[in-house]
């Protein structure tokens, strides 16, 4: 009965300790990612035998002439040697300034038979400034590969890069550990002088038997046009004002007179003149006055017809009234002007008449 039990407990002692490290050995690698001006991955971790790392960044640069920000994404996984795919996550966040360095899977996968994949993608976008940009420098594979040939299972480009403080460093004094399987560095891009971006990643790492390193970087720096900003609203117009109701004109207190008719002296037919009432006569004109025959002369004056009234502005009674007193009809003055004349001559032909008479 005692040998069951001890087997039990010996069972049990082995399962623990297997959990505990794989607890040690997942723990580091949740807590050594940050996202931040200075990004970081995986750096110090997974270096037991047979393990395998990915760090893959993503980073968008927005520069503005009064600042920046950043869209940053990380794809961390952890697992076994190969390609660890089964264990992954993705996080993106959102930065209020760009950034400037990207430190990642250093010192990691140290174990026989370890993996390591890292990548860097950086783009800076600079909103209406220049990026003076010039070709990254680079330096990396330096102290690496140790049991492999260059341009079989050693695949570094640019190669040889040994610029001291470059803006890529990476791949250097890794994969060290005999039996390489492959190293596989690349580095590509520019740089600016406005924003200087560093990247410093699989240094020191996968150094036991039959490693396998593939990692890469890119800068790559772009001069975008400003947005043009969007034009104001414009207000819409208001309601126009009906117009008010023109008020009706009051009715007249006094209404006009209508004018009185007139009264047409005529002419009887024995010459006396005397005038008498005639109808109405609306034009307010008077009518020809008859001229008294002498029954002396041996002639006698034809009485001018009527002059034919003309017609006049609507006026008042007062206004016509005024007209007909003082206006003298042109017929009238020439009918006595003739008169005067008749009679002038007869007078002149009696004078005559007698002084011849007397003379006899």
């Amino acid at each position: 009965m005692r040998r069951p039990l001890s087997f039990l407990f010996q069972g049990l002692v082995v399962v623990a300790l297997i959990a505990a490290g794989s607890l040690a050995s997942a723990s580091p690698a949740a807590a050594a990612t940050i996202i931040a001006p200075t990004t970081t991955c995986s750096n110090g971790v997974d270096n037991t035998p047979g393990l395998g790392l990915i760090c893959e960044v993503t980073i968008i640069n927005t520069i503005t002439a009064i600042g920046g920000s950043a869209t940053v994404t990380v794809r961390e996984c952890h697992g076994a040697a190969g390609d660890p795919g089964a264990a992954c996550s993705t996080v993106t966040s959102l930065l209020t300034e760009p950034v400037t360095a990207v430190n990642q899977c250093n010192n990691s996968t140290n174990g026989g038979g370890g993996t390591l994949r890292c990548s860097v993608r950086v783009t800076n976008n600079f909103v209406g400034l220049s990026p003076a940009a010039t070709g990254a420098t680079v330096n990396q594979c330096v102290g690496s590969g140790a049991s492999g040939v260059i341009g079989v299972n050693i695949l570094c480009d640019p190669f040889p890069a040994t610029t001291s403080g470059a803006t890529i460093t990476q791949c250097n004094g890794s994969a060290n550990g005999g039996t390489l399987v492959r190293l596989e560095c690349t580095a590509t891009g520019t740089q600016s002088s406005a924003l200087g971006v560093t990247i410093n990643q699989c240094n020191d790492s996968t150094n036991g038997g039959g490693a396998l390193v593939i990692c890469s970087s890119n800068i790559e720096n772009n001069a975008v046009a400003a947005p043009t900003p969007s034009p104001a609203p414009t207000a819409s117009p208001g309601p126009t004002a009906s117009p008010a109701p023109t008020a009706s004109p009051a009715p007249t207190d006094n209404p006009t007179a209508s004018p009185a008719p007139t009264a047409t002296p005529t002419a009887r037919p024995d010459g006396s003149g005397t005038g008498s009432k005639s109808t109405d006569n609306p034009t307010g004109a008077p009518s020809a006055t008859a001229t008294p025959a002498r029954s002396d002369t041996g002639f006698a004056l034809r009485t001018p017809g009527a002059t034919p009234s003309s017609s006049l502005p609507n006026t008042s009674a007062s206004d016509q009234l005024t007209i007909s007193q003082g206006a003298v009809d042109p017929v009238l003055l020439v009918g006595w002007f003739l008169l005067v004349t008749i009679c002038l001559v007869v007078g002149f032909r009696r004078l005559s008449t007698s002084t011849g008479g007397a003379a006899t």
